[in-house]
């Protein structure tokens, strides 16, 4: 579902004429918003360690962004000249082909730099990561917004309907049934999306398909969108820190006398008023749901503390070890703990707080330990 989001987002930009110029401009918009994901041919089909190293790498970085614009550019001018036949009139123009090129795989950068999962942006140079922290993967809201604006702007057709409709049927499943998303946040975002399908099927009955103009305010919206997730992302950040240090120091210790603290509110599918806080130091990390008022923190909100043991025996063998590079590159909030293994042994189990806080799911890695309490990891595991 990872590029549900990129690819509404480069029909949007299509349909508010930015590609009007020809339907070339149109495939530089939609080919453009997915292209980054290009990396996914070579990280996706090894292992997890392979998919942390190399996804969201070069493809998604700046020098990468524009490399790939350049060539989709030149890919898309050539398929031009191949198509027109030498008819000089046919050709569509250079420059605004440039320009929908880079907009569509521009906007692939700029969605994911707003996410938790983050980017590189200075590879090669740099492999630090960068994290907006605005959104989820894929927000729900989104889906509703640009796809509503490009339903309204097709040409009408029972294929339209029926591709429209599958997709909302698609996306209600998703955040109706995923148990992360709160109850209160599902009835909002069910609401939305009746409201969504009103609107879409009054316009359906028109004659001809919305101008460019519902395709801008679309934008507009997903722009007042991002603008209200930076702002309650702040206010969820003050309050993390005033209920992480009230609880650790004491209400009336100032803020600058406590140094070594990390916080970070991450964004919860389709619940922009609540946020998933973090309280990380070098020991532990504790986690609690608040929001970005007192009345908006969960009835049972409570501070979950998680012991990092990073210098335990076995995790600093782990570190020493090529599956270590992987996972401290890309685990920003990394833990530790020693479970019970498959085989009556004994695993050594590093999670991201990010995305995994219990269980085996994404962003964990396990190994089993030997006699000697250290890890035995399969190179073959190793990127």
């Amino acid at each position: 579902m990872e590029n549900v989001s990129h690819t509404l987002a480069g029909l949007a930009l299509a349909r508010a004429g930015l590609g009007r110029t020809s339907r070339l401009a149109t495939t530089a918009l939609v080919v453009g918003a997915n292209l980054p994901d290009v990396d996914l041919a070579w990280s996706s089909f090894r292992n997890p360690l392979t998919y942390f190293h190399l996804h969201r790498g070069f493809t998604h970085a700046l020098a990468g962004l524009v490399l790939l614009t350049l060539g989709l550019w030149v890919a898309l001018l050539l398929i031009d000249r191949l198509l027109a036949g030498g008819g000089e009139a046919a050709r569509a123009r250079s420059g605004p082909l440039l320009l929908a090129a880079a907009l569509g795989v521009f906007s692939h950068g700029a969605l994911d730099a707003l996410n938790s999962y983050g980017v590189r942006l200075l590879l090669p140079w740099s492999g630090g990561w960068s994290y907006g922290d605005l959104l989820v993967i894929d927000d729900p809201w989104l889906w509703l917004v640009l796809g509503g604006a490009v339903f309204v702007t097709a040409p009408g057709s029972s294929r339209r309907n029926l591709a429209w409709g599958m997709g909302a049927v698609a996306a209600a499943i998703v955040v109706l049934s995923t148990p992360v998303v709160p109850w209160a946040s599902r009835a909002a975002w069910a609401a939305g999306l009746a409201v969504t399908v009103a609107l879409c099927r009054r316009a359906a009955r028109r004659s001809r398909p919305a101008g460019a103009g519902a395709a801008l305010a679309a934008l507009g919206a997903v722009l007042g969108y991002l603008s209200l997730c930076a702002f309650a992302h702040d206010l969820a950040l003050a309050r993390l820190g005033q209920l992480a240090l009230a609880e650790a120091r004491g209400p009336s210790t100032p803020s600058d006398q406590v140094t070594g603290i990390e916080f970070a509110a991450l964004p919860r599918p389709a619940d922009p008023l609540r946020w998933e806080g973090l309280v990380i130091d070098g020991q532990t990390i504790r986690h609690r749901v608040v929001g970005v008022f007192r009345a908006l923190d969960p009835g049972d909100a409570t501070w979950t503390r998680f012991e990092r043991r990073l210098h335990d025996p076995a995790a600093e063998a782990l570190w020493a070890g090529c599956a270590g590079g992987a996972i401290r590159e890309f685990f920003r909030f990394p833990f530790v703990a020693l479970e019970p293994g498959q085989d009556g042994g004994r695993d050594i189990v590093v999670r991201d707080a990010r995305y995994a806080r219990q269980g085996r799911g994404f962003a964990v890695f396990s190994a089993p330990l030997g006699g000697d309490g250290l890890p035995r990891v399969d190179p073959g595991r190793c990127p």
